[in-house]
């Protein structure tokens, strides 16, 4: 029987970062966006609204077009190595093309759409608020809540329309930097692993799997130089997480590219 793992990821940069985030979130949104009920529809529509204030931090568009064509330049060098597979290559390099291109149409800085939305700007104003999204505080809501399920759906669609073009890029980029590195089998011995970060090369991602039947978490910490693995064994009631005094094997992947 397969072994099954359970992954753990540490970005080494602020770009991947966030695009960590934002693909989280996306997940976020896609479950609840299925779900039937008024209380899913509400928690797509919070993640939504996370959403639009995470993109609020920085440029993410930019950032992504920067990287987009990194990516592209550093694929495209590969194409004279023997041993490529060129019509995987290729199709790589075609979708951060047409990626690029789609990233260039996107007007204005994302999330200014939803803006304009009094609706959800009354919304924001109050989620922040414990309980401050009663039917009282807003029934404006309540009223969209009871809306059909297909109503709603309909809805967050048009919302989140911007975020799944940006969704798209994000799974290329991240596709593309996981592909990167093969994952090797190595050991924390007594739940500890540390090693160099090669400067010359730019990592940009640690992967860590590890045996889902296994009790244990990575507590993953990375600089410029160096990274650490610490395996902790969770807490139990009133009991503090303790890191493992035994040997544990892992799946580690050091994504550059």
């Amino acid at each position: 029987m397969p072994v099954k793992y359970q992954t753990f990821e540490q970005p080494l940069n602020e770009r991947i970062r966030m695009c960590l985030r934002v693909e989280t979130l996306m997940n976020r949104f896609h479950y609840f966006e299925t779900l039937k009920g008024d209380w899913s529809a509400y928690s797509a529509l919070l993640t939504i609204l996370e959403l639009t204030a995470l993109l609020e931090r920085g440029d993410l568009k930019q950032e992504l077009m920067k990287e987009l064509e990194r990516q592209h330049g550093a694929l495209k060098a590969l194409s004279k190595h023997q041993g490529i597979d060129h019509s995987k290559l290729d199709l790589v390099l075609s979708k951060q093309k047409h990626s690029l291109t789609r990233m260039h149409r996107l007007d204005g800085k994302l999330g200014e759409h939803l803006k304009r939305d009094d609706f959800l700007l009354g919304i924001k104003q109050r989620v922040s608020i414990p309980g401050g999204s009663c039917d009282f505080d807003l029934p404006q809501l309540r009223f969209w809540l009871n809306k059909t399920h297909e109503q709603r759906v309909s809805d967050l669609q048009e919302w989140a329309t911007p975020y799944r073009e940006l969704e798209e890029v994000i799974e290329l980029v991240l596709t593309s930097i996981r592909d990167s590195a093969m994952a090797k089998t190595v050991v924390a011995e007594n739940g500890f692993y540390q090693k160099s970060l090669d400067t010359k090369q730019s990592t940009q991602l640690i992967r860590i799997s590890i045996d889902a039947g296994k009790l244990v978490y990575p507590e993953i910490s990375a600089g410029k130089h160096r990274y650490s693995v610490r395996f902790m064994q969770p807490s139990s009631g009133d009991t503090p997480p303790t890191q493992v005094k035994e040997n544990v094997e892992f799946l580690l992947s050091r994504c550059s590219l």
